[in-house]
């Protein structure tokens, strides 16, 4: 099973206060979904260099691989579930599944047998409603590094900014759109601590 999306969303890095404030605050689904991500790419980062990504997901018993590229507003969001043998084989023996997602790298000729897992990364994510959009509260653990991020996906950059904007004036905190993705983030402090 596949599925195609166009994502777009606007961020901000919070502080561990500013984080713990707005989980105590906001009426968040109290159920925390915690996931694990693995982001792949060639060694000479040949999808960094078309604006992409691909991106492993296991949570709540179910495995997601997703590409994501860029389009004039938002990304496209490419998905398929995965089998655990699939799994598996991906993360154990480097074998990309067949699917849209191949079919589509296999188009702009991109070789997935280079890819490689250059970064891991666990997110423990609440999610809510806020002025009628969806946001989420994250706290990313990666590399011995640990960040707190929110979120807000829309049918615009335009609403999915200002209602980031507008819960980030009614905490007093100072908003600041993160440019960043989970996955650079992962990915730059995975290389420097190669290099150490």
């Amino acid at each position: 099973m596949s599925s195609n999306n166009i994502e777009i969303e606007a961020k901000v890095l919070l502080s561990k206060k500013d984080y713990e404030r707005l989980l105590a605050n906001i009426p968040f689904n109290p159920q925390v979904k915690v996931q694990e991500n693995y982001f792949l790419d060639s060694e000479d980062r040949e999808l960094k260099k078309y604006g992409m990504l691909v991106r492993l997901r296991r949570r709540e018993g179910r495995n997601k691989l997703t590409m994501k590229a860029p389009l004039s507003e938002g990304l496209l969001d490419k998905s398929q579930m995965l089998t655990d043998e699939e799994t598996n084989a991906l993360l154990e023996n480097n074998i990309f599944p067949r699917g849209d997602i191949l079919d589509f790298l296999e188009i702009l000729h991109i070789d997935s047998a280079r890819f490689q897992i250059l970064a891991e990364l666990t997110t423990e994510r609440y999610e809510g409603i806020y002025e009628g959009f969806e946001i989420n509260i994250s706290k990313n653990i990666y590399s011995g590094t640990v960040d707190y991020e929110l979120e807000c996906d829309s049918d615009s950059a335009f609403n999915s900014q200002n209602t980031l904007r507008s819960l980030c004036d009614h905490f007093d905190i100072k908003y600041e759109p993160n440019v960043l993705s989970k996955e650079t983030r992962a990915i730059n402090a995975a290389q420097k601590a190669k290099q150490k």
